[in-house]
């Protein structure tokens, strides 16, 4: 049975490696929050539709450049869906240009991160955005 009062990340990206190195990033920074990783969009909206968590997530890290469907989409149909738009998104990417910048605000992420520096401040983002995420400090 799942504690619904620990928050739960989704983490969508086609990158083995950038699972790997999330799940430590978040073993070091935080004791208690529920990682969910998914390859693709597909994975995304099948759980988010049969709701396979039991609720939805506090919290989607993306990415944008994945096959099939690209952050961007995958953002789009997120924010346009009156069951999902209340999630906040943080968009990450290793091209964090202004125009990726631009096009992710515009669509609605709350945060864009660029994946080779961006590490502390999404668990700082991370430990501001959430009700209770228990830090690890130090």
């Amino acid at each position: 049975m799942s504690d619904f009062s620990i928050p739960l990340i989704y983490v969508v990206d086609d990158d083995p490696d950038e699972h790997l190195l999330l799940r430590i990033v978040f073993a070091r920074q935080f004791r208690q929050i529920r990682l969910k990783f998914l390859s693709s969009g597909n994975e995304l909206f099948t759980r988010l539709t049969h709701e396979l968590d039991g609720q939805l997530p506090d919290l989607i890290l993306l990415d944008l450049h994945m096959p099939i469907h690209n952050g961007y989409e995958i953002l789009q149909l997120l924010k346009n869906n009156k069951d999902w738009q209340s999630i906040p998104v943080a968009v990450r990417t290793a091209f964090a240009g202004s125009t990726s910048i631009h096009r992710c605000d515009t669509l609605g992420s709350d945060i864009v991160l660029d994946k080779g520096y961006s590490h502390q401040r999404l668990t700082n983002w991370i430990q501001n955005r959430l009700k209770n995420p228990v830090s690890q400090e130090g």
